[in-house]
């Protein structure tokens, strides 16, 4: 039987760090951003911590980083815990079935979280009486717009300030995308125009002349709806805009980088060095040898730094490939790539009836 099961890492913010409250935890994300060494050193104080202790349930332990990346331990609370909140419509198995579980002896669930992104906000009471209501109101009444939101209010009888009155937990693709989300909820501006998607691929190349190479793959993005955004980012001219691009595309909810270039075609390559996201090169046909030298450019990347090729001008396949790739953890998108490949199998049948039918002098004609 499991005896430990350790919830993914997750960040506690206060209102300090987010100009709302203060002093007092409004918002966790999940999982936290922070590097992989760090979560795992976390986690392993943590289970450390919960395993010199007696008993059994729900132990939500709270630690800080500091600076120079040491993991500190704060607070064991032996309860289910409000950070854990988000676990409702986050995890496979919720903080409050587990807890159950580890009472009554039953084997402990599967904590991983069954969506990419999540982030909870505490509801907490703006004013005294009746004015925090209707503020409170408010925030519900914009959630319930957003799609992947799920609203929890606990039914106090009374409102009082930065009390606790109920939480929301917004799930989505990435922390970006959640994050953005969120701060369109708690703007004061009606939601009945919603802000564009954030976007899931990121298009760059190298120069303006790459766009009409580079514009097929966001044709095909747009035609699965999936929210894209085009960039010219040089990695010769303007390395420091590449560098930016690269290493803040995760954070902003970016999920695949498609990088055409030419010549060189140094892009790709530079930019699969700097973030851990799946790049996707495609070689931009220049004046001088016919596009073979960005080919071998892109596709000969040094063991440790893949950058998945396309052929040459090929930027129609760099924008399935993306949407395959978002197809393994949305089921959406793969089930409109299945129906994508029925079409095209369709219309390669049609093409061959009329040849079979018609002779190959009257298609050449028609």
């Amino acid at each position: 039987m499991n005896l430990l099961a350790v919830i993914q890492l997750l960040k506690l913010c206060t209102g300090k760090q987010i100009n709302i409250k203060e002093n007092i935890c409004h918002i966790v994300k999940a999982p936290a951003n922070v590097p992989w060494k760090i979560m795992k050193h976390a986690t392993d104080v943590a289970c450390r911590a919960v395993s010199s202790l007696e008993g059994a349930g729900v132990f939500a332990v709270e630690l800080f980083l500091t600076a120079d990346g040491q993991i500190l331990l704060n607070e064991v609370a032996p309860r289910p815990h409000n950070s854990g909140h988000h676990t409702i419509e986050s995890c496979f198995t919720s903080q409050y079935e587990q807890h159950l579980r580890a009472v009554v002896g039953l084997p402990l669930g599967d904590p991983s979280m069954k969506t990419p992104a999540a982030m909870m906000y505490n509801i907490l009471g703006e004013a005294e009486g009746e004015p925090g209501f209707i503020i409170a109101h408010q925030i519900i009444k914009r959630a319930l717009k957003i799609p992947g939101a799920n609203v929890h209010w606990y039914d106090k009888p009374e409102m009082r300030k930065q009390r606790k009155m109920g939480h929301i937990t917004i799930v989505g693709p990435s922390l970006g995308i959640v994050e953005s989300q969120l701060m369109s909820m708690l703007t004061q501006e009606s939601t009945d125009n919603q802000p564009a998607a954030a976007p899931r691929v990121g298009i760059i190349m190298g120069s303006d002349s790459d766009l009409p190479v580079m514009k097929e793959a966001a044709k095909i993005l747009n035609e699965f709806d999936v929210p894209v955004e085009v960039r010219i980012v040089s990695a010769h001219r303007t390395p420091e805009l590449m560098f930016s691009y690269a290493t803040s595309a995760m954070e902003r909810g970016v999920q695949v980088i498609i990088a055409g270039a030419g010549g060189a075609a140094h892009l790709p390559g530079m930019v699969a060095a700097l973030t851990p996201l799946p790049v996707i090169g495609v070689p931009v046909r220049a004046s001088a040898l016919d596009g073979l030298d960005s080919l071998l450019s892109i596709v000969q990347m040094p063991r440790g730094v893949p950058v998945a090729t396309v052929a040459i001008n090929n930027a129609t396949n760099a924008g399935l490939l993306a949407v395959r790739m978002l197809g393994v953890g949305d089921a959406n998108l793969k089930a409109r790539m299945a129906q994508y490949l029925e079409d095209t199998r369709d219309t390669v049948l049609v093409k061959a009836e009329k040849l079979e039918k018609g002779g190959w002098e009257a298609y050449l004609n028609s």
